[in-house]
C-alpha cells in the first residue's frame, strides 16, 4: 500500500513479489529475475502498490520516475508492447492459479507446483527435477495452504514412489502419473 509511483527495474539479483494479508502468512505472487522490473502498476494508474517486495538474494534496482515511464511507453511502441505482453502474461497467469484455488484440492495444487517448477530428466522422459528443492514454506505461500501440509503431501509422495529426494533437488519419477492424478480429481 506504498503511495509511490516510481517503477523498478532489476539490474542483478532476485526478488520476490507477495501479499501479506496477515503477520503470519504470506501468498507468493512470483519471483522476478535481473532484467525485470516492478512498480509499473502504481507507474500506470497511480494507485497505491498491490503487492509488496522482498530480495531474495542481493539485488541492485534502478529507479524511474511514474512520469518518464509513461512518456517512455508513448513515445517508444516497441516498449508498450512489451509491456502490455508481459501484463497479459501476469494476467494468464493469474487466472490459472484463481482457476486451481477454485477447483482443486489442496494436495493438486502442490502437485501443479511442483510440476511448474520442474524440468525433464535427460536421462528419463518418464521423470523431472525440482532443483533447488524448494522449502515447504514457499511452496505453502504459492498455493495458499500451511506448511505442515505439504510436509505431508510431499511425504505422501515420496511414499508412493512418485518422488524422491537427492542432494539439491527433488526428483518426481513418474510425471505422467502424477499429472494423471491432478487431472482424475
Amino acid at each position: 500500500n506504498d503511495i509511490g509511483t516510481d517503477i523498478y527495474f532489476l539490474t542483478s539479483g532476485v526478488v520476490r513479489v507477495l501479499i501479506t494479508p496477515s503477520p503470519d502468512r504470506e501468498v507468493i505472487l512470483g519471483d522476478i529475475e535481473a532484467g525485470g522490473y516492478f512498480g509499473e502498476m502504481a507507474a500506470i494508474d497511480g494507485q497505491p502498490r498491490s503487492a509488496g517486495i522482498l530480495a531474495v538474494t542481493d539485488a541492485t534496482i534502478a529507479r524511474m520516475p511514474a512520469t518518464v515511464f509513461r512518456e517512455v511507453i508513448h513515445r517508444y511502441p516497441d516498449v508498450a508492447e512489451q509491456l502490455l505482453l508481459q501484463l497479459v502474461s501476469r494476467i494468464r497467469t493469474l487466472d490459472q492459479r484463481v482457476n486451481e484455488f477454485s477447483s482443486m484440492h489442496v494436495k493438486n495444487r502442490i502437485y501443479a507446483e511442483l510440476l511448474r517448477r520442474s524440468r525433464p530428466d535427460p536421462t528419463d522422459q518418464r521423470r523431472a527435477i525440482v532443483s533447488p528443492p524448494p522449502v515447504h514454506s514457499d511452496i505453502a505461500a504459492r498455493v495458499s495452504t500451511r506448511r505442515e501440509m505439504v510436509a505431508r503431501e510431499l511425504k505422501a509422495l515420496e511414499r508412493a514412489g512418485l518422488m524422491s529426494k537427492r542432494r539439491g533437488a527433488f526428483v518426481l519419477n513418474n510425471v505422467p502419473e502424477l499429472m494423471n492424478m491432478l487431472h482424475k480429481d
